[in-house]
């Protein structure tokens, strides 16, 4: 079954591009009026698919918006192929100008205002690309990031630039779908339409892992992961090509970072825990305030399969959870 999803949520356009519209929901909280702060919602799906109502929602950070009196922001960007990594920069970019423009303003009720100075962005799993793309390229800058076995803390690994076993997640994907998928050039920024629980376009992703053409298939530049595999580790960085290198975000991340927190299950095999510890110590070495919340044995999306259904949160992760929005808060409180 879908997720059930808040009833209090509205829908706007934020960004129009070549006639594709690409959307957010916004929830208010019930009791608060004033200028608020927001949290944004970055869903995951492998860069290829997901929704921002799609399977995942994490109700529980909604719930914790509700409980302090933030908006709560779910965003669509557009999906890899036959758009990049690079579109979902700019849609990051778009949705922080609406976001501070008219637009969104005009929407809200007249008792609630949004503080721009006080925007958290949040992205679980290769929605944490957008969240920190957002840090490095949107203004107003974000005040804080929070991610969840998040992608993107070192697009550099093997484990991107090489083909590698599938995971336990390519058993419920349809490679034989992939030729059809790769020959549709439509626009796509939310695959989940009424109804649907997952989505075939996953199995690009899944694709894009067993050959290491994973970078290939997200910046659209065939043989770009085996290039970047004939060289050595730290010497990656210097291969990438000048026009694809903005996509590459550790390689500016800078003191002026927001403040960041990380989860991710140590038993990670989708997204390695190397991406999370990766950044932080990038952060850690430039003198920003980071965390790294660990939950030992924890899988990608953080939850237990294995128990009575339906699943329930991996052990450890609630606690880690709850840090994750506290630190959000402290943030907030800080700016």
């Amino acid at each position: 079954m879908l997720p059930s999803l808040p009833a209090t949520g509205d829908t706007l356009v934020y960004s129009t591009v070549d006639g594709h519209d690409i959307k957010l929901d916004y929830y208010l909280p019930s009791i608060r009026a004033g200028c608020l702060p927001a949290v944004i919602y970055y869903h995951g799906g492998g860069m290829t698919a997901g929704s921002r109502r799609g399977m995942g929602f994490p109700n529980w950070l909604y719930d914790y918006c509700q409980t302090q009196g933030y908006i709560f922001i779910s965003a669509d960007y557009r999906l890899c192929h036959p758009c990049t990594a690079l579109d979902q920069i700019e849609d990051a970019k778009a949705l922080f100008r609406f976001l501070a423009g008219e637009g969104f303003q005009k929407a809200l009720p007249e008792y609630i205002s949004l503080d721009t100075s006080r925007i958290a962005v949040t992205g679980f799993s290769a929605g944490a690309y957008s969240a920190r793309a957002a840090c490095l390229y949107a203004t107003p800058k974000p005040a804080a990031l929070m991610t969840g076995f998040g992608a993107a803390g070192d697009w550099l690994l093997d484990h991107w630039t090489a083909g590698r076993p599938p995971t336990s997640i390519a058993k419920f994907v349809d490679l034989g779908e992939v030729p059809r998928l790769l020959a549709d050039q439509t626009v796509v920024s939310d695959d989940l339409p009424e109804g649907r629980l997952m989505s075939t376009r996953f199995a690009l992703t899944v694709r894009w892992e067993l050959d290491g053409t994973f970078l290939d298939g997200c910046l659209g530049r065939p043989g770009l992961g085996a290039e970047l595999n004939k060289v050595d580790y730290a010497e990656r960085a210097a291969a990438i090509p000048e026009d694809l290198k903005p996509a590459f975000l550790q390689l500016f991340v800078t003191e002026k970072y927001p403040p960041s927190v990380f989860v991710h299950g140590t038993a990670d095999e989708v997204v390695p825990v190397q991406e999370s510890k990766h950044h932080h110590e990038q952060l850690k070495q430039l003198g920003v305030k980071t965390e790294l919340l660990l939950v030992d044995g924890g899988p990608h999306g953080l939850v237990d399969f294995h128990s009575k259904m339906p699943p329930s949160p991996s052990k450890g992760s609630v606690k880690a959870y709850d840090r994750a929005f506290e630190f959000i808060v402290e943030a907030f409180n800080a700016t």
